[in-house]
């Protein structure tokens, strides 16, 4: 009860690992981001993570005055898991995955722990962890699919040896990475691809392993893979070893593409932080309707679990397994789903035919805006595709990558990363005197992009400018045709583009800039 009490930020805060520890000086996370509303900011950063917004701001604050009146009244555990279990069906609802099972978790990451016990249970062991893209994936998965603890700390308080293994999860496994780029760096085709994880499957089979093959859709980059019919023909062809998981955590794939994925029986690995713009620190698993019965009969969750799960988590259908996970109400990783809801509520409340006008628009220009700054180079390159039969608006790409560089050469990634940093803030501080006021102005103005990814099939380091809910549903809320809202949207862009340029140009305003 006291818990429930603790101030909104402290709360929204609470629940997640280092990485969601706010600064002393200005309130923001490790991402650069909020937790309270920045209207002022041009945030074009979903790819990474994304200050809470203002609707969801409210709505945080309307969840947290009702929880302190039920829980004053009523058993505040009994309230908890009703509020949890409510999130649950609305989630469904919004992703049309009805029927499927939904079991919350503080990051991806972790989800990616609870995907592991999940599909070790039902195939037992040994087991070998396939993880496709893994140059591409979150900082901390080739320690989960090891059964390893991927940081210092966990999301539940516990202080943990980053790398140590984690017991019931770590026991009789190994894991093969796949990454985009081949030995050499060169980057791998879409049949090469196929062609590695087909391999790896078959050789982990043949030693007598069974598999869980994580696969990617989509990337820090927007980049997918391995292609749906190699997928689907690994899953066909031993139905008995091998499970998938499929990495969904940018949301940025059609709900008619997710359905098809549960109902092919896969797993799906989810954030509300990435496409839906909700506070960093949501994730979740999809268990698709075929499998959920069956993890109904599993009596206990290993014990290294429970540093990281709590019983609300899971759904109240898996009572044994739900009893043997710690009773502690993650207040903090429901009020951040809740956030995240209200952006689907608002994003799915556009008409269909807006939010792809929106979407196809931001892919056609934006990729002109950067391709017109002589100090930033568009990634070009795409891995995988999608099926426009079942990705509904998101056939356009929404994640637009560059690499910066300077007299022509690339930035390093510490100097990306500096670059990145200073975007977030006024530096007008640190002009000279003499200064012009549209250079002061520009100086001033706060830019959330994509935190750099490093790239090995080229060099430098890749910034990102990305279309997200927030944007499609702020540009509905004004009510204007999708010509006048992107007219808005594309000057925004291109002061942010404009920053970038007048940055790289003035290496002295941002190479201090410190982590």
């Amino acid at each position: 009860m006291l818990a429930a009490l603790r101030p909104l930020e402290a709360l929204l805060a609470s629940g997640g690992d280092g990485r969601l520890t706010l600064n002393s000086q200005d309130r923001r996370n490790s991402y650069g981001c909020t937790l309270y509303p920045r209207p002022a900011l041009l945030d074009f950063g979903s790819s990474t993570a994304s200050s809470i917004s203002p609707r969801a701001y409210g709505r945080v604050q309307a969840a947290q005055a009702q929880m302190w009146l039920d829980v004053v009244r009523n058993d505040p555990a009994d309230i908890f898991d009703d509020c949890v279990e409510e999130a649950r069906h609305v989630l469904r609802r919004h992703l049309g995955a009805e029927g499927a099972e939904v079991v919350f978790s503080p990051s991806g990451t972790d989800a990616q722990l609870q995907a592991l016990f999940l599909v070790k249970a039902l195939l037992d062991a040994p087991l070998t962890t396939i993880i496709v893209g893994a140059d591409q994936t979150g900082s901390g998965t080739l320690h989960t699919a090891r059964g390893c603890h991927f940081s210092d700390r966990t999301a539940l308080g516990t202080s943990v040896k980053k790398g140590t293994e984690i017991s019931g999860l770590c026991e009789q496994l190994r894991t093969i990475a796949i990454p985009f780029c081949d030995e050499a760096g060169r980057l791998r085709t879409d049949r090469q691809m196929d062609a590695a994880v087909e391999e790896s499957v078959t050789n982990a089979i043949a030693r007598g392993d069974k598999v869980l093959l994580q696969v990617m859709d989509s990337s820090k980059l927007g980049w997918r893979g391995p292609s749906p019919a190699c997928i689907a023909s690994i899953a066909d062809a031993w139905p008995n070893h091998v499970r998938i998981v499929v990495d969904a955590c940018q949301m940025r794939l059609g709900r008619p593409q997710l359905k098809s994925y549960l109902d092919r029986g896969y797993f799906l690995l989810l954030t509300g932080s990435k496409f839906f713009t909700g506070p960093a620190f949501s994730g979740a698993l999809l268990v698709p309707a075929s499998q959920a019965d069956i993890i109904g009969n599993i009596a206990a969750a290993p014990q290294g679990l429970g540093s990281y799960s709590t019983r609300w988590d899971w759904p109240r259908r898996w009572h044994s397994l739900r009893e043997t996970l710690p009773a502690h109400a993650n207040y903090g990783q429901w009020l951040r789903w809740e956030a995240t809801l209200e952006e689907m509520d608002a994003y799915f409340a556009v008409p269909q035919a807006f939010r792809d006008g929106i979407l196809k628009e931001f892919a056609a220009q934006v990729p002109c805006l950067i391709g017109a700054s002589p100090n930033l180079k568009l990634l070009t390159e795409m891995c995988g595709s999608t099926d426009p039969r079942l990705s509904d608006e998101m056939c356009h790409r929404t994640i637009f990558s560059f690499v910066p560089e300077r007299d022509a050469n690339p930035l390093s990634l510490e100097h990306a990363i500096a670059l990145y940093r200073a975007m977030g803030h006024d530096v007008s501080d640190r002009l000279p005197h003499d200064a012009t006021e549209n250079v002061r102005r520009l100086a001033a103005r706060k830019c959330q992009i994509g935190q750099p990814v490093a790239l090995r099939h080229r060099p430098g380091a890749a910034l990102r400018i990305c279309a997200s809910a927030r944007l499609v549903a702020d540009c509905w809320h004004d009510m204007a045709t999708v010509e006048k809202s992107m007219t808005v949207v594309l000057e925004d862009v291109s002061t942010v583009i404009q920053k970038l340029d007048w940055l790289i140009g003035h290496p002295e305003m941002y190479e201090s800039e410190s982590p």
